[in-house]
């Protein structure tokens, strides 16, 4: 199931008031994520969670938001579109050089053009497209192992979360897995799939993950670590 539609709240973390996203999800059950990016606190929580326990685990957290709050912005991936960089595709690095297009991909090296103001809106549209076909191929070879076939699939630029499963079968990914190992991406793509069967996290159905990537784990832990470098 979907997220609810966020909403702004404020607290009062450490020694002054922020301002923080909170995020409802009717499926997760117990656990409350805190996440920050863009120098932002974005917080999802079961949809039930009473605010007096999220401002108990922020008063908990104070400590670790405060640090996450003041470090510099990771960079980010779109500043790597000029010549003599390495931009990441699927895990592996390609070098940048420089073409008459704002952004093109010959399937050795990425060729962008850095005087052209479009570059970035033209590299992500052409990424997107190539996130679409290429997880497109994985759910369809994932969902037959599974046995689960998704009505649609939904490219998108999800803020807190690398994919979602609704009731409705719609499989939404975040097309900045793109960046990400192949193994990273089949783990998302099969946790999402899993959740088209067991909507839930329970034991019945990480035992499920399991019975079919039985090193989900190390790929979950793979991807909280990757999480900063797959920022555009």
């Amino acid at each position: 199931m979907p997220c609810d539609q966020p909403t702004e709240r404020r607290a009062v973390v450490g020694d002054r008031e922020i301002s923080y996203e909170l995020h409802r999800s009717p499926r997760r059950r117990k656990s409350i994520t805190l996440t920050v990016e863009d120098q932002r606190l974005r917080i999802l929580a079961p949809r039930w969670t009473l605010i007096n326990d999220i401002d108990e685990l922020l008063h908990r957290r104070a400590e670790w938001i405060e640090e996450r709050l003041a470090a510099p912005p990771p960079p980010r991936l779109r500043d790597r579109l000029a010549p003599g960089a390495q931009l990441p595709l699927l895990g592996q690095s390609f070098p940048v050089e420089s073409g008459e297009a704002p952004f093109a991909f010959d399937g050795r090296r990425f060729l962008v053009n850095a005087g052209e103001a479009d570059r970035v809106r033209a590299a992500e549209r052409w990424l997107r497209e190539h996130a679409r076909a290429d997880f497109a191929e994985r759910v369809s070879v994932w969902g037959e192992r599974i046995g689960v076939r998704p009505r649609k699939l939904q490219i998108r630029d999800q803020k807190t979360r690398w994919g979602s499963a609704s009731s409705k079968l719609t499989l939404s990914l975040n097309w900045r897995l793109i960046f990400a190992p192949p193994e990273i991406v089949e783990y998302v793509v099969v946790h999402e799939l899993c959740h088209l069967i067991q909507p839930d996290h329970s034991p019945a159905y990480w035992r499920l993950v399991e019975s079919h990537l039985p090193d989900y784990r190390e790929r979950r832990q793979a991807l909280k670590d990757a999480a900063d470098s797959l920022l555009w």
